[in-house]
């Protein structure tokens, strides 16, 4: 069984990444163990220098532990939610299941779409602070010189598929794929 690679804003990314993230941790931590017994059991002390090479091997390993308590944090998102949106997203641009990541608060949002000057997202979590995100994606535009795009974050899933219908009927915006990859560029 091939399990096909997901990149980020697809469905699905999320629990991927986080299983090769917790995969990669382990080899890390396994490498500077293994090496760290070479040397000891080589020599038979520990002071020697393949025990440095392995303290200093514990670097990497430990960024990487990180990684996986932040993706150990991202909520599950739901397939139903996908499967209902992704039959409706039409011709306009969308990516799924991103955690955005900002200094105060993290954002779980379900889905962006992008159209003309609009910028749409749906978030089934209740904990998720709509207005906050919606700040935290305008200045993160107003950083990268995109502007007159209005961002509005949902709660109700109705609404949100609504205007995505309204959305299929403008035109398109030769940022729409700049501000996509923006977003999946500023989430885990």
């Amino acid at each position: 069984m091939k399990i096909q690679r997901k990149k980020k804003g697809d469905y699905g990314y999320p629990p991927y990444e986080t299983k090769r993230v917790i995969i990669r941790t382990a080899a890390y931590f396994l490498i500077s163990v293994a090496v760290f017994l070479l040397g000891y059991f080589s020599t038979g002390k520990k002071e020697n220098l393949l025990t440095i090479v392995a303290v200093l091997g514990m670097l990497p390993s430990s960024k990487s532990l990180v990684s996986v308590v932040m993706y150990l944090k991202i909520p599950k998102f739901s397939q139903e939610i996908y499967q209902e949106i992704s039959a409706r997203e039409g011709i306009v641009p969308v990516v799924y299941s991103l955690y955005l990541t900002s200094y105060k608060k993290n954002f779980a949002v379900d889905c962006f779409a992008v159209r003309g000057g609009s910028l749409i997202g749906y978030t089934s979590f209740q904990e998720c602070d709509a207005a906050a995100c919606e700040e935290h994606i305008k200045g993160i535009l107003k950083q990268n010189s995109i502007k007159n795009m209005t961002v509005k974050i949902f709660h109700e899933k109705m609404r949100f598929l609504d205007r995505l219908g309204q959305l299929q009927e403008l035109d398109s915006n030769k940022k729409e794929t700049e501000i996509l990859t923006l977003l999946c560029d500023i989430s885990l």
